[in-house]
């Protein structure tokens, strides 16, 4: 989807490395500047790793009734940065599978899938669930399923090129064990006004969540490592 040469696909690689970086400090921030509460102790001090969700951090304000100004513009912050740098590594990791019909046709439904699980990030940031409930769940449900989408297609695209390490695909389909087991979780309905159902939800979405950046953040060092290969002559 964007055609430049070898040496500019390095340099917007490494631009996409530094933003899932600042990503992860800028959602650390959030979670030290977030005043409290849970949907079960909405009076509760500070950030709860095992009982907040992610987006409690995008809260206009807290349970509680306070403001979360500092907290949201973090989270959304980082959310949009990691929502562009999706965008613009989807459509720059399609170039690299070109070589069979296979390759082409799974690369491209995968980027297609990987644009909007970055714009779906980018709108979660723009409707806080204590604003707009049903437009941020929406955004949540797309960001799963285009990621779960990704995660297949691009394993076949990379086990279908020779010379891209088969590795990734093994880290694509160990990722999409993860996000089924969670998108199940979400379809059985736990009751997050309890706090055995509070508690497992927002862990395993921590889980979902960090694991998926942790595999998306593996797939950009891939393809930069399968780039400066490519251009200095060691790939066909």
């Amino acid at each position: 989807m964007i055609t430049v040469t070898m040496k500019w696909k390095e340099r917007i690689l490494l631009a996409c490395i530094v933003s899932f970086v600042i990503y992860a400090l800028l959602n650390i921030l959030a979670m030290v500047y977030y005043p409290g509460g849970t949907s079960v102790e909405h009076h509760r001090i500070g950030y709860s790793f095992f009982d907040n969700f992610f987006s409690d951090l995008g809260m206009a304000r807290t349970y509680a009734g306070g403001s979360n100004a500092v907290s949201q513009f973090l989270f959304a912050s980082a959310l949009i940065l990691v929502g562009a740098a999706l965008i613009i590594f989807f459509m720059l990791m399609v170039s690299f599978f070109n070589e069979t019909k296979l390759e082409r046709n799974s690369s491209r439904i995968g980027s297609v899938a990987g644009v909007l699980a970055g714009l779906a990030c980018i709108g979660i940031a723009a409707a806080p669930w204590d604003l707009y409930l049903n437009i941020h769940l929406v955004f949540v449900i797309i960001l799963s399923f285009s990621l779960l989408a990704v995660l297949i297609s691009y394993s076949i695209a990379i086990l279908s090129k020779e010379s891209y390490p088969n590795r990734y695909a093994w880290v694509f389909g160990a990722y999409a064990l993860v996000l089924v087991v969670y998108i199940a979780l979400m379809m059985m309905g736990l009751d997050i006004e309890t706090a055995s159902g509070l508690r497992i939800m927002a862990t395993g979405q921590k889980i979902v969540i960090y694991s998926g950046m942790l595999c998306l953040f593996l797939q950009i060092l891939g393809a930069f490592f399968y780039n400066k290969r490519k251009d200095s002559g060691y790939v066909a």
